[in-house]
């Protein structure tokens, strides 16, 4: 049988992990990244991060795993083609004592073809 204690601390640990930025990682339920081989030495990587994930830090990401994939397979260097940002914005609210709350989050992400140089 779980204590109450041991359960409050559960509840409390996983309320502070669903309220931390993702971490570089494979794609998951935060986000992350994944990346797929297209031809010859071009890849395509896509990051996607959580609203407390900054825009710098995804822009980070993705190169990062651009240059990950390059070295795994046997290239040096890396070149980003069509680099997009997708980004999502979305609204939050809430209701309480006579008065609504509102507010806009953003979720930043980028992708874009990695062509890997020898």
């Amino acid at each position: 049988m779980i204590s109450r204690q041991k359960l409050v601390v559960a509840v409390g640990m996983t309320f502070l992990v669903g309220c931390s930025a993702t971490p570089y990682q494979p794609m998951g339920f935060t986000g992350g990244y994944k990346d797929a081989h297209i031809r010859d030495n071009l890849y395509f990587v896509e990051v996607s991060t959580n609203a407390y994930t900054s825009q710098s830090t995804a822009a980070q990401y993705m190169h990062r795993r651009a240059k990950e994939v390059c070295i795994e397979n046997g290239y040096k260097d890396y070149k980003i083609q069509g680099e997009r940002d997708t980004s999502t914005q979305f609204a939050t609210g809430s209701y309480g004592s006579g008065s609504v709350t509102a507010s806009s989050m953003n979720k930043p992400g980028f992708s874009g073809y990695v062509r890997c140089i020898k």
